[in-house]
């Protein structure tokens, strides 16, 4: 991170805060962060309920009155605000988990790849930081294989049923603005032009203008949902090509940073080779290399290959193959492994309930836990 960046994101907020305490106390402090935490929450629901709102007032009356789209649509409609509200609740409340002394055995599933994830102790919770986890300071627990923090939820979660609102808003709207420009034959209508007092044939600009002008809630309804459509399209598509290659948005970003690292080294390396000097590094698979947790990006060899920063910019070693992502097992198998949370299978509750056993026995509250955490079909 860049001065200016470190300045703007941590120092002007700390010291607002700061002030801020002096001002309301620290009890009030903590309902304002509160409320901020959920600011895209807020506004999330005043885009949504603002646009069905829109579609309920003035879509439908647009769907009563046209011959050309049927009355279902509007029965779809209710079904589908309410799908996506109760899945948007539910993203927001469903907890992503929480690793701790007495869980960490349900979460441990991965080995570590020695890049990425290496084994060692969360500085802040004080226990071992099993692979793929990250302790996310919003939520202030450490979340097994934790994909990004979502504002829109206030949930460490990847995505919701925005996605379904959007397409199936801008379809509807879409749909029945059609049928009032094709009510009112308006492609083959002439306009009257009071600004030059001439007749001017209808053409897609003019009937485009004239819905504006006609359907100002509606068109302003249609041209935010195509937005939103368009963006959340390649949101889905993203998510949709790392859970294809099993990995998770944090990884996606560290994942790059190797690949930078890696391309940059063998480079240099090309280069020292062929004017006759470089570096031998003398490790059984290579240099190890190690991505930072804090930081996204490669610090580059560590161990019995480290060397300075200094010596880095005049050596040059051979950085070997590009390192594979380990946790990648084949499309179908990173889909189900999304589908359905290795935490919920057979081995990962067993492995709990060993972990829990002290003489034979299971602490009565941890054997709630283990009871509703297996799923139904197990």
């Amino acid at each position: 991170t860049s001065n200016v960046g470190r300045i703007c994101t941590r120092t002007i907020p700390s010291v607002l805060l700061e002030q801020v305490e002096r001002l309301v106390g620290r009890k009030q402090l903590s309902k304002l962060e509160k409320l901020m935490n959920r600011s895209l929450q807020i506004v999330y629901l005043v885009i949504v309920l603002g646009s069905w709102s829109i579609i309920f007032t003035y879509g439908y009356e647009a769907i009563e009155n046209s011959n050309h789209i049927h009355n279902n649509h509007k029965y779809v409609g209710y079904a589908v605000f309410a799908v996506c509200m109760t899945s948007w609740h539910y993203a927001c409340t469903t907890s992503p988990g929480n690793i701790t002394a007495q869980t960490i055995s349900l979460f441990d599933h991965y080995e570590y790849d020695n890049l990425l994830y290496t084994n060692r102790e969360c500085p802040t919770l004080k226990i071992r930081k099993v692979a793929r986890s990250k302790y996310d300071r919003c939520t202030k627990r450490h979340v097994p294989r934790f994909d990004h923090f979502c504002g829109w939820l206030n949930q460490v979660i990847s995505s919701n049923s925005l996605l379904h609102y959007s397409v199936y808003g801008s379809w509807a709207m879409a749909t029945a603005l059609y049928g009032e420009v094709v009510d009112k034959n308006l492609l083959s209508a002439t306009f009257f032009d009071t600004s030059s007092r001439t007749e001017v044939k209808a053409d897609y600009i003019i009937v485009f203008h004239y819905m504006c002008m006609r359907y100002f809630e509606i068109m302003g309804v249609l041209l935010l949902m195509t937005v939103m459509s368009v963006c959340l399209g390649m949101f889905l598509g993203f998510h949709l090509y790392i859970t294809a290659r099993n990995m998770t948005t944090n990884e996606f970003f560290k994942w790059k940073a190797v690949h930078k690292w890696h391309k940059k080294e063998t480079r240099k390396y090309q280069l020292a080779l062929k004017n006759g000097t470089f570096l031998k590094v003398s490790k059984q698979n290579g240099p190890d290399q190690s991505v930072s947790d804090l930081d996204v990006g490669c610090t580059g060899p560590i161990g019995e290959a480290a060397v300075s920063e200094a010596e880095e910019d005049k050596h040059a070693f051979d950085p070997g193959p590009i390192p594979q992502n380990i946790y990648n097992k084949g499309v179908i198998a990173n889909f189900m492994e999304v589908l359905r949370p290795l935490s919920f299978r057979e081995k990962a509750i067993q492995r709990y309930k060993t972990s829990l056993r002290v003489d034979g026995c299971l602490f009565p509250y941890e054997t709630a836990n283990v009871e509703t955490t297996k799923p139904k079909s197990a």
